[in-house]
């Protein structure tokens, strides 16, 4: 008698979990696949290049949107200077004032406001030189009373931090992001004792210091009440990697954690939020391999590039991996002055781009994506099972084809290795005063069911999914599968 069982997808990449009591419906195995926080598997989004190739060589030192404008830092011909640019009209030109007159480093910046009304509102940066300010109205200057060298800016309390690697932490004077006179102006220096390898401003009026060996945090409003914490001690965070999602996300030794599993828990991985993908950490040494990060507030989603290429992308749903054509060097995610989210990457040629923004492949390359989801035994271990058929649900913003595959037994040679299954469809329905006019297909169901024929027996099954091309992304909910129970598994 023919059964039917459904297998909702979602949960991400578990390499955590034996193969045998991994939940289906994740993944064991997933490439520019991720996982919306509604369920289900969306194939990643691409990017835009913006511009052409920006002047100079080497690759991009750092990237910024601010005030509706984009900026990129990149090294002059020769390398032993830097300059700022900003695109206007599709193309980079120098910003006033900063050309040849940055340190040829990685940058990092911080937006801030030191007044009482819109028009202080300025962006701060620095890259082992003096740090710089820019304003809204474009006008660049460089801090020249703050000292030199530092790694890292914030703006928090009504004062410019500096995050010097050594383990200085400096201020300016309050209100005053270039007075650094510690008689007079009310700058100063707190020594943290160890690494500093980020700093990030935090609620409820906190500084999180991410150190080598452990993230501290600063208390207080002025030099007169500043008080130093350790908040997670015994485990470091990874430069480049602290970003504000709702709490202090980071890359420690064993991987993606937040300070609050940390304070919860400790060092105990098995309770941080990174725990399914331990192993690339502790066996690849992805925690050394972090080159920059960004948050997405649209897609709830935490974003780690790595040193070879690849990536992660993190969210409450689940995690899954990521591969790039390109090297991403440096990252930045903001918003413009209207609230549209803006995630921009910068690469070793020298090249800036925008991420998502419905961008449907990485700057006309095809975006090729991979999963490999998880076995299932439909609750009945040790029995054999006739498949017929498995009907996957999707839901389309395009046309598109993508391949899947069955596999029995976990993956046993012995077992009958199955044809792979080519589903094409098309632009799925929308619903009526909710979905953009021109994003759907006019009288077409709102999900698609496509079949897979099966042809074998086994105690388990699992499926693979293949999709390349230059197209809108595509979700994948899960199956339906259409099968009959056989007998036990004789010894």
């Amino acid at each position: 008698m023919t059964r039917t069982a459904y297998v909702p997808f979602g949960g991400g990449i578990d390499l955590v979990t034996p193969v045998r009591q991994v939940e289906p419906g994740k993944c064991l195995f997933a490439v520019n696949y991720e996982c919306p926080i509604t369920g289900g598997y969306r194939r990643i989004e691409g990017y835009d290049q913006l511009g052409a190739t920006l002047p100079g060589e080497g690759p991009i030192l750092g990237v910024v949107s601010f005030a509706d404008e984009y900026y990129a830092i990149r090294a002059d011909t020769g390398g032993t200077t830097a300059t700022m640019y900003e695109l206007s009209n599709g193309a980079w030109s120098a910003v006033s004032g900063t050309e040849g007159n940055l340190n040829p480093a990685r940058h990092e910046f911080a937006e801030g406001n030191f007044l009482a009304t819109a028009s202080g509102r300025s962006l701060y940066g620095v890259g082992l030189g003096k740090p710089f300010e820019l304003g809204v109205d474009g006008s660049f200057r460089v801090l020249s009373n703050a000292p030199s060298g530092a790694k890292f800016i914030e703006v928090h309390a009504n004062h410019l931090f500096l995050g010097f690697e050594s383990g200085s932490l400096q201020h300016s004077g309050v209100g005053d992001p270039n007075e650094w006179d510690a008689a007079t102006g009310g700058a100063g220096e707190i020594g943290v004792s160890q690494e500093i390898r980020g700093i990030l401003s935090g609620v409820g009026g906190t500084l999180h210091i991410g150190c080598r060996d452990s993230v501290k945090a600063l208390f207080g409003t002025s030099p007169q009440n500043f008080e130093l914490k350790i908040t997670v001690p015994n485990s470091g965070a990874k430069s480049y990697s602290m970003r504000s999602f709702g709490d202090p996300y980071f890359v420690a030794e064993r991987g993606i954690t937040s300070l609050q599993a940390s304070n919860d828990f400790g060092d105990f991985s098995p309770s941080l939020p990174g725990a399914p993908l331990e192993p690339l950490f502790t066996q690849d040494n992805y925690s050394e391999r972090v080159v920059a990060s960004m948050v997405s507030k649209r897609r709830v989603q935490y974003r780690l590039f790595f040193n070879d290429k690849s990536g992660i992308y993190w969210s409450p749903a689940g995690p899954t991996t990521v591969e790039f054509p390109i090297q991403i060097t440096t990252a930045h995610g903001g918003e413009s002055d209207g609230g549209e989210e803006i995630l921009l990457i910068g690469d070793e040629s020298g090249d800036v781009y925008r991420m998502d923004n419905d961008a449907p492949s990485f700057n006309g390359n095809p975006i090729t994506g991979f999963l490999t989801l998880a076995y299932t035994d439909l609750n009945a271990p040790g029995a054999k099972k006739r498949y017929r058929r498995a009907f996957f649900d999707i839901d389309s913003g395009t046309e598109q084809t993508i391949s899947v595959r069955p596999e029995l037994d976990y993956g046993d040679t012995e077992t009958a290795r199955q044809l792979r299954f080519f589903l094409e469809y098309e632009n799925t329905g929308g619903l009526w005063n909710v979905d953009a006019w021109d994003s759907f297909a006019w009288s077409a169901p709102v999900l698609a069911t496509d079949p897979v024929d099966v042809a074998g027996s086994g105690e388990s099954i699992g499926f693979s999914v293949f999709s390349t091309g230059t197209t809108l992304p595509h979700i994948l909910y899960g199956y339906t599968l259409n099968y009959e129970p056989r007998r036990l598994r004789r010894g």
